[in-house]
């Protein structure tokens, strides 16, 4: 008989007043998938990691860690999470060890696999370091080794990368790695597409509290065609491009104009566009991002890019 998924949840809401901040949320999380739960600030995340560890009341719907679905079976299945929801309040004139040590009190688990949860995050070397002297990315990866001091099955991030330079999200997502190979599930939540899309073997997209799109990234990015096309006159390129039937979008970027398509018969588009008096320097496919998929799902609801990702 197969596992029962890590995580689950059955159309799982949470309203605050006029707001419906999770609206019928129904995914699986399967063991060891690195699963993103990813959605711009807002759109129902920290929310939803909060119903799972108990911390927010559903409103309707509801939920199953490790297959249970009652509180008492919650309750059991919680000491098998770990989970970094916010900044952790460390003590800035304590060392980094130090600081594990009083975690490890809290958390009643023994103070045996500090020096391991310090080698996995990279600060083995810091250690006996006070606090105050890390890094914001070695204050993030402390906290990961927080997270790791129970030896959790099941490891939930909220925004893990939230706030960190190039380098500090590299290191968080080095991390996430070692944990993944090491079998542990993950589920973490972020609005950073690009690193959603480095990190996860699976995705959920989500948009108002809703879910959009689930799947593992490589569905995601590859379900659509597309093609990128350049030409001179981009005015009439996109003109003809409103009268052919086989379009579905066309999108201007700096590469050029991307045409979304209902089949891969760039050679028929070729053709269409010849016929027209429009004669393409440039036609080939183009691969999706996540980032692509997010913008057609959202449909513009959120803004620029840049925006979604400050």
């Amino acid at each position: 008989m197969p596992d029962s998924p890590v995580i689950q949840t059955f159309e799982l809401s949470k309203q605050f007043r006029e707001v419906r901040a999770v609206d019928r949320v129904s995914i699986a999380v399967e063991r060891g998938q690195v699963f993103g739960f990813l959605g711009p600030n807002g759109s129902g995340k920290t929310t939803t990691i909060g119903m799972l560890m108990g911390i927010i009341t559903p409103t309707a719907g509801s939920f199953a860690l490790f297959g249970a679905s009652d509180a008492k079976g919650h309750l059991a299945a919680r000491a098998r999470v770990g989970a970094t929801l916010e900044t952790p309040n460390f003590y800035p004139y304590m060392s980094g060890r130090d600081n594990l040590r009083v975690a490890a009190t809290i958390k009643d688990v023994g103070s045996d696999r500090i020096d391991e949860c310090l080698e996995i995050v990279g600060l083995a070397g810091r250690g006996r370091h006070r606090f105050r002297t890390y890094s914001l990315g070695m204050k993030q990866r402390l906290a990961l080794a927080a997270t790791m001091l129970n030896d959790p099955e099941l490891v939930i991030l909220d925004e893990p990368a939230n706030g960190l330079d190039p380098q500090g999200m590299k290191e968080v997502r080095d991390i996430i790695r070692i944990l993944a190979d090491r079998g542990k599930t993950i589920f973490l939540s972020s609005h950073l597409l690009w690193e959603v899309e480095r990190m996860c073997t699976h995705v959920a997209i989500v948009r108002k509290g809703q879910v959009m799109k689930v799947g593992t990234v490589a569905e995601i990015v590859s379900e659509q065609v597309r093609a990128l096309v350049r030409v001179e006159d981009t005015g009439a390129l996109e003109a003809a491009l409103a009268d052919y039937p086989d379009a579905t979008g066309v999108q201007t970027t700096d590469e050029g104009t991307v045409v979304s398509l209902k089949s891969d018969d760039l050679a028929g588009l070729n053709r269409y566009l010849a016929a027209r008096g429009i004669y393409v320097s440039h036609l080939a496919r183009h691969q999706q991002t996540l980032e692509d998929a997010f913008i057609e799902l959202t449909q513009g609801d959120y803004g620029s890019m840049t925006e979604i990702a400050s």
